[in-house]
């Protein structure tokens, strides 16, 4: 997962695996079928914009439900999709008691697998989500969709977390959450291609299309739950790139956390975007790389773009040299952590070490060297063989320049 962290605030990359199912209960095979038929009808339902067929795979008897029911109708049948499945996994477990008795004592819970595609996009996303079923005269309905057992939260679809709505511009698809202001994201999405295109020349950015899908969130809960965090500690976090789902073809997909609409000026919105459109043009989610080079690229080409909060950016770093002296080595990749201390500074170490690097060899080096890291070259001798020097060397020059930035 590229996180962007911004005291300034943002990128990291990761995935978050669904937690594993709770021990299951025994399946009785025919009830499985019957309930994934149900599913595939609904989907049917979906695709065809048929209300009235979608309804006939639902159940009534939690009134709760309802809307729940309509917002999936109206999510699933106005998004441009490509593709949707949903598939039960094995898992099937009883209810607790007050909803048994609410639904039936037959109705039960399972988990799912949820593969969803936007048009244009070159790869599917994939969630587990767990889904509750009751039966009419035999049939399964879909009767709910919040029944899920303890032992921590998974991703989302953002579709899942509440209503939202597609905007393509270009070849950058965005999905935004209610009260989001639709077209300025729009616009911000398409400034922050057009500056990936213009400065990143070298290895698999180099061809970017620009195709890009970025989810705004309603709220910061919300954006959580896309990610599958509960305990808040993406507080702080202004965007993160990242895989959504295991496979390792999974669609990477732009999740923003919508405070940074609040909380950072036009230009920190700005180089939030450009952040993370760095990672994706440059496959950052899928890179053996080291984060450091990772997260610090991403900073260079933003702050390259929007100078004036440089200033800024490295602030937090230089005071900590000025106490403390230089440090010792290249910040490791567990520094990069959502919940790590001191990021502010972990990220100012990477960026001023790419900085460094562009300035004292220059900005295609810079590239060259992150695209050989990125190809599979170890990182002592992609330095040797793009810069000329070791890693040790490369090192002892980026902390001379801490030195004398901050003195």
């Amino acid at each position: 997962m590229l996180l962007f962290f911004l005291p300034l605030a943002a990128g990291c990359t990761s995935s978050n695996p669904p937690p594993p199912p709770p021990a299951a209960a025994t399946v009785s095979p025919s009830r499985s079928a019957a309930a994934q038929a149900a599913l595939d009808r609904l989907v049917g339902a979906t695709r065809s914009h048929d209300r009235a067929a979608f309804d006939l795979t639902v159940s009534g008897r939690d009134p709760s439900f309802r809307d729940r029911a309509r917002l999936l109708y109206a999510n699933l049948s106005s998004l441009p999709l490509e593709q949707l499945e949903l598939r039960l996994q094995p898992g099937e477990q009883d209810l607790p008691a007050a909803r048994r008795e609410l639904l039936g004592r037959d109705a039960w819970r399972q988990p799912a697998t949820v593969t969803w595609r936007l048009v244009g996009e070159g790869a599917a996303a994939e969630h587990t989500v767990w889904l509750t079923f009751t039966l009419r005269e035999g049939i399964p309905l879909l009767a709910g969709t919040s029944d899920t057992p303890s032992g921590g939260a998974a991703p989302e679809p953002i579709w899942w977390t509440g209503p939202v709505t597609a905007v393509r511009s270009g070849p950058a698809s965005m999905l935004v959450g209610a009260g989001q202001p639709t077209a300025a994201w729009s616009s911000r999405v398409r400034a922050a291609v057009t500056q990936v295109q213009r400065r990143l020349t070298a290895g698999p950015a180099a061809g970017w299309s620009g195709s890009v899908v970025v989810e705004v969130p309603a709220s910061r809960a919300r954006f959580e739950a896309v990610l599958g965090s509960a305990d808040g500690g993406y507080a702080n976090i202004a965007a993160v790139t990242l895989p959504e789902g295991p496979a390792a073809r999974a669609a990477v997909r732009v999740v923003v956390n919508p405070d940074v609409t609040r909380t950072l000026s036009g230009t920190g919105v700005a180089i939030v975007l450009l952040h993370e459109m760095v990672h994706v043009a440059s496959r950052s989610a899928q890179s053996p790389a080291p984060t450091w080079l990772v997260e610090g690229l991403a900073d260079y080409v933003a702050l390259q773009a929007h100078r004036s909060a440089a200033a800024g950016a490295a602030e937090p770093l230089l005071q900590r040299v000025r106490a403390r002296g230089a440090p010792q080595q290249l910040p490791a990749d567990d520094r990069f952590r959502a919940a790590a201390d001191d990021l502010a500074v972990s990220y100012a170490e990477a960026w001023l070490a790419c900085r460094y690097i562009a300035e004292r060899y220059s900005p295609a080096a810079l590239q060259r060297l992150y695209t050989a890291v990125d190809s599979g070259v170890a990182l002592d001798e992609a330095v040797q063989d793009e810069l000329g020097v070791s890693t040790q060397e490369l090192t002892t020059g980026w902390r001379r320049y801490l030195v004398r930035l901050a003195s």
